[in-house]
């Protein structure tokens, strides 16, 4: 067969981009040490959850990241099913160098947080990811963003002054610091109670928890 070489390159691709994935998804991007629970909760304001709540799912996330979308439902799953014992809190950690619209993406859902719209903003972000993360301009990009901030009610000539402010970048800022004293640098990446793990133990970790 003339084309066998093709052929088997080709699979050799897509299996290389199929573990590249996988890999992603299963594995945290941090060391394997407890840490301290405060640290991960110092300046993460998007809380979703009683604060009395028996556990605590911490996750560094990046909206244009394939894998944080395979992993948001995971985690709506677990705080659906035991909502009055866990609680969520998310923290931005866009890796820009792979990923260049997640900056923005991070920032459009802090203007949104202003007007109480995070976490719906959040939501929508990764059921369009495919939409938004191919745009090229930024013109185009932030007219986007800004279409999606209308579908929920914000004002979008108000998002537009907003979404480029100091302020803004600043908020996104404070969580890759923070992801960044953690020795983050991979995403998604999951902490329950201050213990890292991947989303495959997510389900587990936190039934153990909640039974003993």
């Amino acid at each position: 067969m003339k084309n066998l070489p093709l052929l088997l390159g080709t699979l050799a691709v897509t299996a290389a981009l199929i573990f590249g994935v996988v890999s992603s998804f299963s594995n945290s991007g941090a060391k394997q040490e407890p840490v301290d629970q405060a640290q991960l909760l110092s300046a993460a304001p998007h809380v979703k959850g009683a604060a009395d709540a028996k556990v605590t799912i911490v996750e560094f996330s990046d909206f244009q990241c394939p894998a944080c979308k395979a992993t948001n439902p995971l985690v709506e799953k677990v705080a659906n099913l035991y909502p009055d014992q866990v609680r969520v809190i998310f923290r931005h950690f866009p890796l820009s160098s792979i990923h260049s619209n997640a900056r923005l993406a991070a920032q459009a859902t802090e203007v949104a947080a202003q007007d109480g719209k995070f976490w719906e903003y959040h939501d929508l972000l990764f059921e369009e990811q495919l939409t938004w993360s191919q745009l090229e301009k930024k013109e185009e990009y932030i007219e986007q963003l800004a279409s999606y901030a209308e579908e929920l009610g914000i004002d979008k000539d108000n998002f537009l002054e907003r979404i480029e402010s100091d302020h803004i970048k600043s908020l996104v800022t404070e969580d890759l610091t923070a992801g960044g004293r953690l020795n983050i640098n991979a995403t998604p990446t999951l902490y329950v109670n201050g213990q890292p793990i991947s989303a495959s133990q997510l389900m587990q970790m936190v039934e153990s928890i909640i039974n003993n």
